[in-house]
């Protein structure tokens, strides 16, 4: 009746919306009818264009005011390819920009990361109110402070983030959703990748967490990054997204033999203090605000695999997803992104060739050391990004 799933509260689930969007035909109809009754409702923020966590009455009215940012990242990506298919669509379109135009204004951080979340309640004349701010006009919200941030710059969180601003910059011509996207992976890769090449799970202020960090932030850091090398076609960041999931497939083949074992895992073993007391656990596979670790990781091998990076990563991408295709089918709301990945596996790859006079060799005195690093370090795929644009869903 309202669109979306369940009863109060009502949660959008992005990630079944992005497989019903792939899906087309009568899945994509009923995505794009809840992106569009969500945008008109009180869940879609109409001043700053960001969506609110959840609604507690069915209809997507009186939400929870909390904004977070793997939300508004998945939902940006779902509204941007709605809007993709519909450019002539000005409320679909709308909601995309929006949305694209709450992350950089309200979340992005001046180091260019993107803090987790943005707190329902705000100080109004002495005290502390709930959605208070969020009821205001435009002009009301000038004169008053707003909610404030939760500035941790989560590894995973960022990388939705970077792929969502990539994409809707590609799609929208938006140099600014790009430029973001650009200033949150490089200010990831300096800082939250370590030395050893493992990542940061987590910064504040920008001191980083001792927290080992996750199968989801080596998976959707990965993804973020192969998405922002096919937008602007600089390869260097598809190197880095190898680098991450090669150091997943290693450590899932360092742990042991076994039937049940994943293609991949958290690179460092997990937690230490929970393994050290028998209580560290695999990673879920199951999803539901966002996709889970497995997922992500797996969507990434995907991508290296049309970027040429060979068929081992399409095998790795594979074999995680049949090892939760069972249990996707009978709970398919807490698998929508597992069901959007299998999908895209069982469909054909379509390949657009572009055929263009060959470049003019760039002078030895214009070329940057980072270029001259790739090129001798990763030449095959360098050589298969370079000109590749992002895939046709």
């Amino acid at each position: 009746m309202h669109g979306g799933f369940g009863n109060a509260p009502k949660f959008p689930i992005a990630p079944v919306l992005a497989f019903l969007t792939a899906a087309g035909g009568p899945g994509r109809a009923l995505a794009e009818r809840t992106v569009r009754l969500m945008g008109a409702s009180p869940l879609h923020d109409p001043v700053d264009g960001g969506f609110f966590r959840y609604s507690t009455q069915a209809d997507w009215s009186e939400p929870h005011y909390e904004r977070m940012l793997t939300d508004n990242a998945l939902l940006l990506r779902v509204a941007t390819e709605l809007g993709r298919a519909w450019p002539n669509d000005e409320h679909t379109v709308s909601i995309a920009d929006g949305v694209a135009r709450f992350l950089i204004d309200r979340l992005q951080l001046p180091d260019g990361g993107f803090a987790s979340a943005q707190d329902s309640e705000s100080v109004i004349d002495g005290e502390r109110s709930e959605g208070g701010y969020y009821r205001q006009d435009a002009d009301g919200r000038t004169r008053l402070a707003p909610p404030p941030l939760d500035e941790k710059v989560l590894t995973g969180w960022n990388g939705l983030a970077i792929g969502a601003l990539a994409r809707h910059g590609f799609v929208r011509r938006d140099d600014r959703s790009v430029t973001a996207a650009r200033r949150s992976a490089e200010l990831l890769l300096a800082t939250h990748v370590r030395a050893d090449g493992n990542l940061v799970r987590a910064s504040l202020d920008g001191r980083a967490s001792t927290a080992v960090a996750t199968l989801e932030d080596t998976g959707m850091f990965a993804g973020g990054l192969l998405e922002l090398a096919a937008v602007t076609g600089e390869p260097g960041y598809a190197v880095s997204a190898r680098a991450l999931i090669d150091a997943a497939l290693a450590a899932a083949s360092d742990e042991g033999d076994g039937e049940g074992r994943l293609p991949f895992a958290a690179p460092g073993g997990g937690d230490p203090v929970l393994r050290a007391r028998g209580l560290a656990l695999p990673d879920d596979p199951a999803e539901g605000a966002a996709p889970s670790g497995l997922t992500a990781c797996a969507d990434a091998a995907w991508r290296l695999y049309l970027l040429g990076a060979g068929d081992a990563y399409l095998a790795s991408a594979e074999r995680a997803m049949a090892s939760v295709a069972g249990i996707a089918l009978e709970r398919p709301l807490a698998f929508g992104g597992s069901l959007e990945l299998m999908a895209r596996l069982a469909a054909p790859v379509v390949q657009l060739v572009t055929v263009v006079p060959e470049p003019e060799p760039v002078p030895e005195h214009e070329r940057s050391s980072a270029d001259d690093g790739a090129a001798s370090d990763e030449p095959a795929l360098l050589a298969a990004t370079r000109g590749r644009r992002p895939p046709s869903p």
